[in-house]
This record gives C-alpha cells, structure tokens and sequence, in this order.
C-alpha cells in the first residue's frame, strides 16, 4: 500500500521523493578563479632516496564567455619549487585556454602545459545520492622540456573512480565531499625519438587517493587533498618515483574594484613618509612600487634610511593577514641582460628578507621573482626613464 501511494504521489507532482544532488560547473561571464595549491614531494632513483620537494602550484582564471554547455576559461598557472627547505623560486608560469562543460569536461588545445589534471573532478548528468559511485576518463599533462627535452606537453589518460561520501557547511556554504581515485598506467611513444639514443620515461605507474570537496551552492570546487605516488620506468630500466601529499583550495576573487578602493587608502597611509611610492591596482593585486629607495645605486646593499621606509611597509602589510605577497625586481636597460637579471634577483631576495625579518608572520606567504630588464615602465632612453625603471614592487596578492 505504502508503495502505491508513492507511485501515485510522483504521478501526481511529477516530482521524485528523493531526487539526490545534481552536480553540475555553474559559469557566469567575467568570473574569476584564484586556485592554490601545495604539493611536498619525495623522490627516489631505483628506490633510494634522493629529495624532498616544495612546490607551489598558483592559477588565476576567468570565465571570457559562457554557453548552455559550458564556458571557455583563459589565464595562467605559476610554478614555484623549494628544495630541502629553501625559499619558493618561479619557475614557470605557463599560460592557459580551455573550454570546460558544465560536467567537468574539458576541450583544450595540445600545447597547452596547464592545467595538470584534466576532467577531474567530472560529474554523470544524472542526480546523486549520497553512497553513489561512478567512473570517468581524465588525462594529466606533464611538462619534459628541461629534464627530457620533449617541447610539446606528454599527456597521460586516468581511469577516475568517484564516491558521493556526504554534505557539511562550511562558512555557512553547503559542501559535498567526494572520495575520488584514479590510475594511471600507461606506455609512452614519442614522436620524432629515439629512446636508445635519449634517455626517456617509457612507462607510467601511479595511483591518487583524493579527498574532494565541491560547493554545491555556486557549483564550484572548493578544496581537495591528495596523497600519489607514480613511478617513471625509464627506458634503461631504471626508475624514478614521486610520492607525498598536496592540497589545494579554489576562491572566487571580485575582480579589480575592491583592490582599486584599497590601493588608493595605502596610497594616503604612505604619502607621507614615502612620497615617491606608487599604489596601484594590477590583475594580480595591489602593486606597492618602491621604486629604487631601498637600494644603493647598482647593488643589493641597503641605502641609508631604508630601514625606516621598510618599517612603514610592513605597517601596511600588517593590515593584510593571510594575503600572499610577492617582491619583483626590475632594472633598467644598462649592462649585460643576465647581470641585470641577477641584480634585480638578489635585491627582490633581500627585500622579502627585510620583509620576514620585520614581520614574521609572512612565512611561506611571501615569494619573490627577478625580471631584469624585462618589464620597463617607462623609456630606457632617458635618465628619467631608467630611473622609473630600476624598481621594486611588493604585490599584495587578490585572496
């Protein structure tokens, strides 16, 4: 009996009792994704241990347009690597463009690096209840131009394994965890090489046990964490591995007028004592630019006075917990480029130095990068541009 009026209520409403969760990417025109992740790694030769790895993996995307089936995104991804406990060094920001579904698939052009894992998570067009299982196919995209000279980006496909674990709220947002696994185990080909001549990995062997939250009110990511472990059998028959843990979370950023806002009241806290600073707001943030205070003339040696100028710094990346930071340097055009690259390098270091030194806190938050002659503001055929030119901008990063 109890049966039957259940049939005859769906009849009459049309709408099943238990409808489970649809799981679908939810896309709007000019979104913006900030995702940040953290991989410690161990590596390993035929089984010995050779290295701990830091690495930190930094994208910025946004949503250029969007159809009924899904959006096409374009931004970059930057790469920074700590070893042994040393500071995080970029070294490698690749540039992205890629069309995903609104169930997680991805249509994306071969020499794309980024992003890494593709299809991940993917979701059925069918509602979900808690204790579901489902599979998919995924594909990773590693990069071996400088340890294997391959220019194009070598793609390994995944057989994804998911399980609808259950809901929380966190921050007041209804969250989905979902147990995710995959495989790889593939054999590689290239094209054009010949592996007797070059040394090349020949067959891939790994396994990913994931731990992934999805937002389910802006249908969205919202965090996952990992453990992997993927050997490399190289075409000697020797063997390189990686395994350890990572963990990454998405945030949605507000695009450039909150940080406008806020660079013109850092502006007026810092007028006063540092009249030559400039405040303004860039994609990535806020740009605090020094310009060529803190440094004697041609060197990474502190001028007089900089201390004091580093202490109003700090007192306004006080007001800034938990944001990431990043120190640039920049020179002018005079002098060999690479000597210009490592000045700019060393005085980019000493800042973030100076920076942790005052302000503790910062730890791991704040990175720094040395561009050398590349990126002038103003002419180098001037004394007045040079000038302009020989910086160094400390970035309050967007959340």
């Amino acid at each position: 009996m109890k049966r039957a009026l259940f049939f005859i209520l769906f009849l009459l409403t049309g709408i099943p009792l238990l409808a489970g969760e649809i799981f679908r990417f939810q896309y709007t025109e000019g979104q913006k994704f900030h995702i940040e992740g953290t991989i410690d790694e161990g590596v390993y030769i035929n089984d010995a241990f050779l290295k701990s790895v830091k690495i930190k993996n930094i994208g910025d995307l946004t949503v250029t347009s969007v159809s009924v089936d899904g959006a096409e995104h374009e931004g970059r991804f930057q790469y920074f690597k700590s070893e042994e406990g040393g500071d995080f060094i970029l070294e490698e920001t690749y540039p992205t463009k890629f069309y995903r579904d609104v169930y997680g698939y991805y249509d994306i052009a071969p020499h794309y690096f980024m992003p890494v894992v593709r299809g991940v998570p993917s979701f059925p067009k069918y509602p979900l209840e808690v204790g579901d299982q489902w599979q998919s196919k995924a594909h990773e995209s590693h990069d071996f131009r400088d340890v294997f000279g391959i220019d194009e980006p070598v793609i390994l496909p995944a057989a994804v394994s998911y399980q609808y674990i259950g809901n929380k709220r966190i921050d007041g947002e209804r969250i989905a965890e979902i147990s995710i696994n995959y495989i790889i185990n593939y054999t590689l080909s290239y094209r054009g090489v010949t592996e007797s001549v070059q040394l090349l990995p020949s067959r891939v062997v790994g396994y990913f046990n994931q731990l992934y939250w999805w937002n389910l009110d802006r249908g969205a990511p919202h965090s996952y964490k990992e453990n992997f472990d993927y050997i490399f059998i190289m075409s000697n028959g020797e063997t390189v591995e990686y395994t350890g843990s990572s963990r990454a979370a998405l945030t949605v950023t507000e695009g450039l007028k909150e940080n406008e806002r806020t660079a013109l009241e850092i502006q007026k806290k810092l007028e006063q004592e540092l009249p030559s600073v400039r405040v303004t707001s860039v994609p990535d943030g806020i740009s605090i630019n020094v310009g060529e205070i803190l440094f004697k003339f041609d060197s990474d040696e502190l001028s007089e006075g900089a201390s004091e100028d580093l202490d109003n710094i700090v007192d306004v990346l006080k007001d800034f917990p938990g944001r990431r930071m990043r120190v640039i340097g920049h020179t002018d055009s005079t002098g060999p480029a690479d000597y210009n690259l490592s000045l700019s390098l060393k005085r980019a270091r000493r800042t973030a130095q100076e920076l942790k030194s005052r302000l503790p806190s910062l730890g791991s938050r704040i990175t720094y990068i040395g561009m050398g002659e590349n990126r002038p503001i103003s002419s180098n055929e001037t004394e007045d541009g040079r000038r302009k030119n020989r910086r160094v901008e400390i970035i309050i990063l967007n959340e």
